[in-house]
Order: C-alpha cells, then sequence, then structure tokens
C-alpha cells in the first residue's frame, strides 16, 4: 500500500451527508482536521439546508451540497475536479466512496465495516450499532487512521454569534412582542423519530407545572413550520397561556442558534436542535431512551449542563417523571 505524507495534503473533503444533529457532531472533527492540516483546503459536503447554521464555521473554506450531486457521474465529476487529496467520508456512503474511488482520490477513509469498505483505503474498525462512544468521539477517530495518535482528540465547538446577529433577531422579534433580552426557556418537542420522545401530554403537564412556579419566565417553542400544529395541540392543553410564543416555522438555523444562545434552559427530546445548544454549552434537559443505537451514550449533548432524563421503565418515556424535570429546572434557574 502506498504511504503518504500530511505535507502533501493540500486539499481535504468531509462528507456528512445526512441530519442537522449528525452534521454538528462532526464540526469537532473540522477543527481537529484543521489544526492537523493548517495549510490544507476544507471542504464540507453537507444537505443545502443545514448550510446556514454552519456557514461562518472556523475550518470551512467551501461547501458542497450533495442535493445539488445527485448521480453517481455528478459526484464522480465533483471529486475529480475537485481535486482533491483526502476523503473523509463520516456518514458512510457507498456511492460516494464509489465515486471517490472511481475520480482517483488519493486517500479514503471511512468504516472499515461496510461491504463497500474495500473502496476505502484508510479503514476505521470501530461499530458504532454497540453505541460504547460518543457519536463526536468516533468521527474524531476517524482521523485517527491519518495521524496515527494514540490519544484522543479533544471535542471543541467554536460557533460564533455577532452582535449583528443577536441585533437582527432581536428587532425580528420584537414585532412579535417578545425580546431576546427577557428570561426565557425554550421547549423543542419535535423529533425526527431516530429516538423515543416524551409524549406531548408529559410536555403539557411539566409546563403547566413550570408556569406556576416560575411565573417571570417566558416559555417559547421551536420546530420548523411542519411541526407547527403539534405545538398549537400542545398549547391548547396549557392553561396559562400569556407566556408563550410559538415561534414554530418562524426561524432560520442561524436565528434558532442566537436564540437558544440567550435562552436560560433549553429543554428537548433528542433531535438536531439539542445538538446546537449542546455546542453552544447551554442548560439542557434531554429525553432519551435506553435503546442502544439511541441512547445518551452515543447521542446526548455536549453540554457541561446537561441532565438527561431516561425512562424509569424500560423504554417506557412517559415513566420519566415531572418531579424530576421540576428538580433540573430549579437546578438551573436558581
Amino acid at each position: 500500500m502506498a504511504t503518504f505524507s500530511k505535507e502533501n495534503i493540500k486539499k481535504i473533503v468531509v462528507s456528512r451527508t445526512d441530519n442537522l444533529g449528525d452534521v454538528i457532531l462532526t464540526l469537532p472533527l473540522i477543527t481537529q482536521i484543521k489544526k492537523n492540516f493548517p495549510d490544507a483546503s476544507v471542504t464540507f459536503l453537507v444537505k443545502k439546508y443545514v448550510h446556514d447554521l454552519i456557514k461562518d464555521y472556523p475550518g470551512i473554506n467551501e461547501f458542497a451540497f450533495i442535493d445539488d450531486l445527485n448521480d453517481s457521474s455528478k459526484l464522480k465529476k465533483f471529486f475529480k475536479q475537485g481535486e482533491f487529496d483526502l476523503l473523509i467520508n463520516v456518514y458512510p456512503r457507498f456511492e460516494i466512496a464509489l465515486a471517490a474511488f472511481l475520480a482517483g482520490v488519493k486517500i479514503r477513509v471511512g468504516t472499515g465495516y461496510r461491504w463497500y469498505s474495500y473502496l476505502f483505503n484508510k479503514r476505521n474498525h470501530e461499530h458504532r450499532k454497540t453505541a460504547e462512544k460518543h457519536e463526536a468521539v468516533y468521527n474524531l477517530n476517524l482521523l485517527k487512521t491519518i495521524t496515527h495518535s494514540k490519544n484522543d482528540f479533544p471535542v471543541e465547538f467554536n460557533f460564533q454569534i455577532s452582535e449583528d446577529e443577536i441585533k437582527n433577531l432581536r428587532d425580528k422579534l420584537l414585532k412579535k412582542s417578545f425580546d431576546i433580552n427577557s428570561d426565557y426557556i425554550i421547549i423543542h418537542i419535535p423529533s425526527k423519530g431516530s429516538a423515543a420522545k416524551l409524549s406531548k401530554e408529559k410536555f403539557v403537564e411539566y409546563i403547566n407545572a413550570f408556569n406556576s412556579e416560575f411565573k417571570n419566565v417566558k416559555v417559547i417553542f421551536t420546530g420548523v413550520s411542519e411541526e407547527r400544529d403539534e405545538i398549537v395541540s400542545v398549547i391548547a392543553g396549557i392553561s396559562e397561556k400569556d407566556n408563550l410564543v410559538n415561534l414554530c416555522g418562524e426561524l432560520t438555523l442561524s436565528e434558532l442558534k442566537v436564540l437558544i444562545n440567550k435562552s436560560k434552559l433549553f429543554v428537548s427530546n433528542s433531535t438536531g436542535p439539542i445538538h446546537i445548544a449542546g455546542a453552544l454549552n447551554k442548560n439542557i434537559i434531554g429525553f432519551y431512551p435506553h435503546h442502544l443505537p439511541a441512547s445518551k451514550t452515543r447521542w446526548q449533548p455536549l453540554s457541561k449542563n446537561t441532565v438527561i432524563l431516561e425512562p424509569e421503565i424500560e423504554d417506557n418515556m412517559n415513566s420519566i417523571q415531572i418531579e424530576s424535570m421540576l428538580k433540573a429546572t430549579r437546578n438551573f434557574l436558581k
């Protein structure tokens, strides 16, 4: 097998073509790539909808979108024209591995446990399905196949928020009579179904209890426009509505980042936005099942200020106690 010199790696492409949370948990890999290859250009191959959140993320020189590369000939042309020295295929996809191989990308890093893994010439032999490590650590370990580091890479996030972003969001939400400089928590209920989630009824019970105890704190609901009906049905069950603000479908991802950063607490099922809160080191209460592929070990947010609540009865999420949620809330808001 050919040997490779770090000094000869000038153009790197990292592919993570699945969903928001997965992309966020790949950002620490971007940071470490930049530290290990400071003179190399890094292209991030992702879905188009995540671009707004990470368009200014340090360490990313260019973006490419899988939405625009939706057949094998386009993918092969992309890799060929990019003249990449190194591909790190974080979310394993056969079509990406094949296109990079056919295009002659010199170093191709990927899992060693897929039938097409022979298309990678640097393979990582870790079974993610056993969920023994966090997803961000699995992602970082792909880099070890190149650097041969014996030590784990640190998990670091570098989201930046400008004064202009804060002002623009404040001005936008003041038109809805909501000031982001007031005290508020965020409730994020929807999830794409990758993990069992706390029920709407349980959220209603929690918010009613919250409103009784924290009378001067607003409760903000977030989600995309397609999730608005779900939130409306939750709000319908809440007794006191004066402090509620429904921002479902109202925010871009970069605006959601600013909103989360200004919040006192983020309460959520396991879904993409909880990892924005994690990357910003915010106060978080998250709900995770014991089921191994969706467990907290692999998928919990990476804030140091996180409380994860799991079911008391197998994977029955409704066995999570309201009092446990309120206790964690009090500790964060005291």
